[in-house]
């Protein structure tokens, strides 16, 4: 399930993650917030079905692998994740690699306190 949904997460937040909607004169980051939620939910989900942190680990690990052929060389960046745009540097680029290894390894350590704070407490 991990590989599955790491192959559905990865191009689905890379193709996303520049999206920008204005609400109320405000210019939300739209993609990257609904890149963190699907990652989210990923992680809830694989963690409900299993009860184990190996496949949030697996998807945390395999994601950065899935989105590599994306990121490209050089200073330029890649044709997704272009590093500057306009002389204008592009952090969203950043954040969503963040996002999408970081969550996974984040709501599992968040899940092992979460044990032994529940063993400590018996």
């Amino acid at each position: 399930m991990a590989v599955v949904l790491t192959l559905i997460s990865a191009p689905l937040m890379l193709t996303t993650h520049r999206l920008r909607i204005e609400v109320l004169g405000l210019d939300l980051p739209a993609g990257l917030l609904f890149g963190a939620l699907f990652q989210v939910l990923v992680c809830v989900f694989l963690y409900a079905a299993t009860g184990s942190r190996l496949p949030l680990v697996v998807l945390g690990a395999l994601w950065g692998l899935v989105a590599s052929p994306f990121l490209g060389r050089g200073a330029g960046g890649g044709v997704m994740l272009p590093a500057v745009i306009d002389e204008q540097v592009q952090y969203a680029g950043w954040i969503v690699q963040v996002l999408g290894v970081g969550i996974p390894f984040l709501v599992a350590a968040a899940i092992t306190v979460a044990r032994r704070l529940r063993a400590r407490n018996r």
